[in-house]
């Protein structure tokens, strides 16, 4: 486990981050609940976000037209992801749809709750973190690690694809290899629970002291 780059700062707004199927949802639960503070889900900001006639929708459905809208107005999730991982145009362009929006509810929910109490923290769970370049929003980055093939296999047992839908898929993202070094704290979640279990533990009680050692060297 890496410690805390930034030095001994309060600890306060954290991110989690990783790759897909890394397992990072499982984390962020768990440590959120070690460290009883507010979790925020990036994901479940832009599903609400992008319901029909919600802010993100008004603004896909401008920028899309129907093209990704189903016969009741909702957005076509099937097509659309489809299209994300085989297009990075329209990856791109969705992106510069939704980020900005779900940048701003996120900056402004946590300075919320972190106004509302000088010892409160707040948890985000953001998977394309790095990707975005949102870093700078908060005082420390995890990342929740697992090598390829575990995230690879994972992915296809979990969603029913195929190998090559599923590499496509891990590949649209920075390599988990690069978030590593970039990041603050690592959870390695390559292996069985109770081992990952007690990193998140040993984690928490870091985060929970409120000051976070430098590494030695």
């Amino acid at each position: 486990m890496l410690l805390n780059k930034k030095g001994f700062a309060v600890v306060r707004k954290i991110a989690i981050t990783g790759g897909i199927a890394s397992g990072k949802t499982r984390v962020a639960e768990m440590l959120a609940g070690m460290l009883d503070c507010v979790l925020i889900n990036s994901d479940e900001i832009c599903r609400r976000m992008l319901e029909p006639h919600g802010e993100g929708w008004r603004e896909f459905s401008r920028v899309f037209g129907s093209e990704y809208l189903a016969e009741d107005g909702s957005i076509d999730r099937p097509l659309l992801r489809k299209d994300l991982f085989a297009d990075e145009s329209i990856r791109s362009r969705v992106n510069n749809v939704i980020h900005p929006l779900v940048k701003n509810t996120i900056r402004t929910q946590m300075d919320r709750i972190v106004a509302s109490d000088g010892n409160s923290r707040v948890l985000v769970e953001v998977p394309l973190l790095y990707e975005v370049q949102w870093e700078n929003l908060f005082d420390a980055v995890i990342v929740v690690y697992a090598d390829y093939e575990t995230c690879l296999n994972r992915l296809m047992n979990r969603d029913g694809m195929e190998r090559d839908v599923a590499v496509k898929e891990l590949e649209s993202q920075l390599p988990l290899s690069e978030k590593v070094v970039q990041a603050d704290y690592v959870i390695d979640n390559s292996g069985m629970m109770p081992d990952t279990n007690k990193q998140v533990e040993h984690l928490s009680d870091l985060l929970s002291r409120n000051r976070c050692a430098t590494p030695e060297g």
